[in-house]
């Protein structure tokens, strides 16, 4: 039950150092970067993928190369500390975790302060929010809690212009 709880994110130890499950927790944050790298591009068109080509195309026949789709990469239209794009996390829920401060590569979560007690975890906090990608939402899935709200994206569309790369 033990490696179970460490697993899926209810581990009643403040800490993973000197853990012998320290492992387990690395598995999930592994295969939970992996599932989200999957669902990036969520416009794939997925019919017909199980048929076989009808003839394999040549390696010098031009008209048989299929041009890759270009990379649209997103640009700021007003300066970053005007748009108030970050999350807010919920204190109530957060469990101590850290999968937000592990997968957020720009650093906007921060430990809070520790518990008095010694007995939970220290609670997360949005130290850094304009650190925060607009439109960016790759923590919300992978609070196994519930705890990270971010404002609504329609809101925010009018801020960003997709040029290519």
């Amino acid at each position: 039950m033990l490696v179970l709880d460490c697993f899926f994110g209810r581990c009643p130890k403040p800490s993973c150092d000197g853990c012998a499950l320290r492992f387990v927790r690395s598995l999930r944050l592994a295969l939970k970067s992996r599932a989200m790298d999957k669902c990036d591009n969520l416009a794939v068109d997925t019919s017909g993928t199980w048929e076989k080509p009808e003839t394999a195309p040549r390696t010098g026949d031009v008209a048989a190369r299929v041009a890759e789709p270009a990379k649209k990469r997103k640009r700021l239209l007003a300066p970053r500390e005007e748009i108030a794009w970050f999350p807010t996390i919920k204190p109530e829920l957060c469990n101590g975790c850290g999968d937000c401060k592990v997968l957020c590569k720009p650093g906007v979560f921060e430990l809070g302060p520790p518990d008095p007690t010694g007995v939970c975890r220290p609670k997360l906090v949005v130290g850094h929010p304009y650190k925060c990608l607009v439109l960016c939402t790759r923590c919300v899935p992978i609070c196994t809690s519930g705890a990270i709200v971010m404002p609504p994206r329609e809101e925010f569309e009018k801020f960003v212009e997709y040029v290519d790369e």
